[in-house]
């Protein structure tokens, strides 16, 4: 039987009450509330947007899910995991104070945002899925602990994976640092020199002895990485780089082995709701304030199968615009199908699937 995909119609021209009103009726004629226990700890997994972006879907857009949750006696609480780059969610700190002006916190919607990967990122659970890249993968240590999860995302492009979604807002969003870096297997991290200050802070942190300092500054050995990111979790300089034009098909398809590693153990106890509004080039993590929309808002989706969402939104935005969605994006060169075709390969969910739009 094909996975069903619920469907709302909504825009960002509503406003947030109507939008968080829609979110909460599909939630429940999808029947999502069968995926939470009362007393669970539940991790509603959302993006709060980075600092200067405005395209983000609001705070008060979640207010509906968040009151169903908490009707169900569970424990919700929002999160997201460390950034690699240097930013407001870098660290837990400096992203929970972020969270809390985009209104993502108790005063904002009635519970805490909580990091699950501890201050720097690092704090994590080695979870086995025995994929094609990884037998076992690294994720944020309360995303394995929690009971339930609610994955809430927003529909974007991407500079590195074409689109950003349900599959991407689980692989990367809940991987720990190390977890983040494996996915970038492509990628070696460098030394900026120009912005290395020569603490020896990375040096000291290099589980392989992969770095050596000379004349003052730090140097990686790229044979000896093995992408683990304790020189980018402890640089407070923003002098680690990466080439972020590597990134190709492997990318996607570990985002998607480490989505597995997230959702194991969590069987009939995750759901997804994606926001296929403000659906811009890039994703919330661009400092950029008012990005343009690349098609029109087209509306909420929920399921219980994070394949069978991605492949729903993808297609929507692709009949909105009447051409594949690298076409439209400036990332011409990649295909958001391969995260998707990989995730179906690995069993995480069926990309045929039944939609069923309600008013």
């Amino acid at each position: 039987m094909e996975p069903k995909v619920y469907f709302i119609k909504a825009g960002a021209g509503e406003g947030e009450k109507v939008i968080s009103d829609k979110a909460r009726r599909l939630f429940k004629k999808a029947g999502l509330n069968k995926c939470f226990k009362p007393n669970d700890f539940t991790a509603i997994k959302v993006h709060v947007g980075e600092h200067g972006n405005t395209t983000y879907i609001k705070a008060p857009c979640f207010k509906g899910l968040i009151d169903e949750l908490i009707a169900l006696k569970t424990k919700p609480f929002l999160t997201d995991t460390s950034t690699l780059y240097l930013g407001r969610r870098h660290n837990a700190i400096d992203h929970a104070l972020l969270a809390a002006e985009h209104g993502f916190d108790a005063k904002g919607l009635g519970i805490p945002f909580i990091p699950p990967d501890g201050l720097f990122g690092t704090s994590e659970t080695a979870v086995q899925i025995n994929g094609e890249l990884n037998k076992e993968v690294s994720i944020a240590y309360d995303i394995v602990r929690v009971q339930s999860i609610l994955a809430v995302s927003h529909v974007t492009g991407h500079l590195a994976t074409c689109m950003g979604a349900t599959l991407k807002n689980l692989g990367m969003g809940c991987a720990s640092r190390k977890g983040k870096m494996r996915q970038h297997a492509s990628l070696k991290p460098s030394i900026k020199k120009s912005k290395c200050v020569g603490c020896g802070e990375c040096y000291r942190h290099c589980p392989e002895g992969a770095i050596t300092m000379k004349d003052l500054k730090a140097h990686i050995n790229r044979d000896k990485c093995i992408g683990c990111a304790e020189c980018v979790a402890v640089c407070r300089f923003d002098a680690v780089k990466y080439d972020w034009g590597a990134e190709n098909q492997k990318l996607q398809e570990n985002v998607a082995e480490h989505a597995k590693g997230v959702l194991t153990g969590k069987e009939g106890r995750a759901a997804f709701i994606s926001f296929a509004i403000s659906i811009t080039d890039d994703c919330d993590c661009m400092n950029n304030t008012n990005m343009p929309s690349i098609v029109k808002d087209i509306g909420i989706l929920a399921s219980t199968d994070p394949v069978a969402i991605d492949q729903a939104a993808l297609d929507l935005i692709e009949k909105q615009a009447g051409r594949p969605l690298e076409q439209i994006l400036k990332y011409r060169n990649l295909n958001p199908k391969w995260q998707i075709k990989h995730a179906e390969k690995i069993g995480l969910g069926n990309r045929k699937y039944e939609l069923n739009e309600i008013d």
